[in-house]
């Protein structure tokens, strides 16, 4: 499963999946719809295409049979013949009279042919270059064909064929708007010897209004056997070559070929021996109003299908959103915060699971306050226990009364350590004031270290570097002596040394005050399992004690007091250096003022 699919929540995998469930099936469906019809559509659209093909055919090969009627009529006709074998048999000696007699004769006759027949050009020419024409000649010289390149051509026809000349330019001056004419050539013959030539000629008027009905984009041309375009709406492209002439399909057939990225759909048809009728459409544009349809289904579908996934959506949302307020509710009491309720109701499984949810986490909470209630008075009774050890009230009373007689006996040395002995003895009866000035604690801290001198016979140096600002300053009561135990076993080994308390304000107002030593210090391994020691210790409340790296429960204690009074608020750190020391941090949330730290300092040992 891909990560991101992994990540997504209940209600979202849920909403995908009816995405999935309904638009792939209709995705689907229409692929295979398309693939499926995509042959009909061809085939209907082919014959479409084949259809109007026709339809231009007939009338292309109506004009073709009307020229080729013209010409077998003026070779058959028996009274044509005769005039014109009487117009090629005259001479010098020939009158006038008689030449105009018979072009008259054959003009009369081919008047009524022409006349029913359309916009036809007929010129009949006779090897002693005599001529009888259909149009006028004023501007224009029916001799001239003589001269032309394709004449040459018209002797080599064969019985009864017919030479398909083409588009012809039109010398006729009164039609330069019309500037090519569809031209066709036969020689009159009879037995086997040739007498006379019938040209005929038809205007593309008829031609290039069909074809204009054809889009731009859209062609209809009439080719020779060369390729050559005969007929287009264009008169700029008739004798230039057609340039899909390699690509056409056999007569009466069509193929489909891409012009330009897009479909063309192409058909080819023979309306002569030599010329062939050409149609190519856009396959797109021919199949549109088939795909109109198809698309108006599919729109239609699509629009029932967006709304329903609407409605279902929402119906899933509303239906989910009770789950997803009892996921984000999770996640707040997750961060901690045990107050937040979900508040979910309603009578179905998931308001059920919101209402047992609810009580679950209350029932919870009461039972942290209470094991935080607990906690705080094991604490203390510990603390009250450890004081116990230390102070009994009868022992105080005692050495008051044992320092007045040394003092009496004069001995003031002796004096003064049962009076340190006493004021700290003093300090540990007294359980009224939890919190003390910071001055009084130092105090109580160079009468400890005063009694470990005389006890142990060395000189362990204590410095005072504490800001002035600072002395006034509460902090927990006895709550540095375990950190001068400690320095002294475990940092100076119980040698002399030198033992340093200072103190000063953050700059963010808090008072930080570090306990250093000049003892033997710690590797970086130790340091580390002493900082991990630590935080477990103040994470779960364990209760095993590392004699290796603790002085009893007394730095243990020190730590959970002050966890336990300022919570996240207090902070410490542990620095060691192999042979030159450690340095334990400790930084209480008080806000006092900001200035000059006048900072005191003097050696007590």
């Amino acid at each position: 499963m891909p990560e991101w699919l992994r990540t997504l929540s209940l209600r979202n995998k849920l909403m995908l999946t009816i995405l999935i469930c309904l638009v792939l099936p209709s995705i689907v469906s229409l692929y295979v719809s398309n693939l499926l019809t995509r042959d009909v559509v061809r085939s209907q659209v082919t014959e479409n295409s084949q259809e109007a093909m026709r339809i231009v055919n007939q009338f292309a090969a109506g004009q073709i049979k009307n020229m080729v009627y013209v010409m077998n009529f003026v070779q058959f006709d028996e009274e044509l013949q005769l005039s014109i074998l009487e117009l090629g048999r005259i001479n010098e000696s020939t009158s006038q009279g008689d030449v105009l007699s018979h072009k008259q004769k054959i003009s009369k006759r081919l008047e009524t042919v022409i006349n029913s027949l359309g916009h036809l050009n007929v010129t009949i020419l006779l090897p002693n270059r005599e001529y009888v024409a259909s149009y006028s000649t004023f501007s224009k010289d029916p001799r001239n064909i003589f001269d032309k390149s394709w004449f040459q051509d018209v002797d080599k026809v064969s019985g009864y064929n017919v030479k398909w000349v083409g588009a012809e330019p039109n010398d006729d001056i009164q039609t330069l708007n019309k500037p090519y004419v569809l031209t066709a050539a036969k020689p009159l013959r009879t037995n086997s010897s040739t007498y006379g030539y019938v040209i005929v000629s038809s205007e593309m008027d008829n031609f290039q209004q069909l074809f204009d009905q054809y889009k731009a984009d859209e062609v209809m041309v009439i080719i020779d056997r060369q390729g050559h375009v005969v007929v287009d709406k264009d008169y700029s492209s008739i004798g230039t070559t057609f340039p899909y002439y390699d690509q056409l399909p056999t007569s009466n057939s069509f193929s489909f070929l891409k012009v330009a990225g897009e479909e063309y759909i192409m058909l080819s048809e023979q309306i002569t021996p030599e010329w062939r009728l050409v149609s190519m459409s856009p396959y797109k544009k021919a199949a549109q109003k088939i795909e109109s349809f198809r698309q108006t289904d599919f729109l239609i579908q699509l629009l029932f299908l967006i709304v329903f996934v609407g409605i279902l959506l929402y119906m899933v949302r509303a239906l989910t959103k009770p789950i997803a307020k009892l996921v984000q509710t999770v996640v707040q009491i997750e961060s901690g915060q045990l107050s937040e309720r979900s508040n979910i109701t309603g009578g179905d499984e998931v308001g059920r699971l919101g209402y047992v949810f609810d009580r679950m986490i209350g029932r919870i909470e009461r039972m942290i306050k209470e094991n935080r209630r607990e906690q705080e008075l094991k604490r203390k009774a510990e603390l009250a226990m450890l004081q116990a050890q230390i102070n009994p009230h009868f022992l105080f009373n005692v050495l008051n009364s044992i320092r007045l007689k040394i003092i009496m006996k004069g001995d003031e040395e002796n004096a003064e350590l049962i009076s340190s002995l006493s004021s700290v003895l003093r300090m540990t009866i007294n359980r009224n004031n939890e919190f003390i000035m910071l001055h009084e604690e130092i105090d109580i801290n160079e009468h400890y270290v005063r009694l470990l001198n005389s006890r142990h016979g060395d000189r362990v140096v204590l410095r005072i570097e504490a800001a002035s600002d600072t002395l006034m300053l509460k902090v927990p009561r006895f709550i540095l002596q375990p950190l001068i135990e400690n320095a002294y076993i475990h940092g100076l080994k119980s040698k002399p040394g030198e033992i340093i308390i200072s103190s000063c304000k953050c700059e963010d107002g808090r008072l930080q005050v570090e306990i250093r030593d000049s003892g033997i210090g710690m590797t970086s391994e130790k340091l580390s399992a002493l900082r991990a020691h630590l935080e477990a210790k103040l994470r779960d409340h364990t209760e095993e004690s590392h004699k290796d790296l603790l002085s009893g429960i007394g730095i243990n204690n020190v730590f959970e007091r002050l966890k336990l009074i300022y919570g996240d608020r207090f902070d410490y750190d542990i620095d060691s250096i192999p042979d030159r020391g450690t340095c334990i941090v400790l930084r209480f949330p008080e806000n006092a003022d900001k200035g000059e730290n006048d900072v005191f300092s003097y050696d007590r040992g």
